[in-house]
């Protein structure tokens, strides 16, 4: 059980850094290219994200604290 558990917050973690290293892609090269930089045309994306990281947050924070 503390193996499984180890695993998935091992997993959980380098979801994070996915998810960070995707959005640095994205506006390194992305938005660059697009010129959307300093505008707002780049908003729906980083909402998007972010609810993109809020439910990795929760969903892995329950899996962890959950009662197996």
């Amino acid at each position: 059980m503390l193996k499984s558990r180890l695993t998935f917050l091992l997993v959980w973690l380098l979801g994070f850094i996915a998810l960070l290293v995707f959005d640095l892609l994205m506006e390194l090269f992305a938005f660059e290219w697009l010129n959307w930089n300093g505008t707002g045309k780049n908003d729906w994306f980083f909402m998007l994200w972010w609810c993109v990281v809020a439910v990795w947050f929760l969903y892995g924070t329950i899996q962890i604290f959950k009662e197996k």
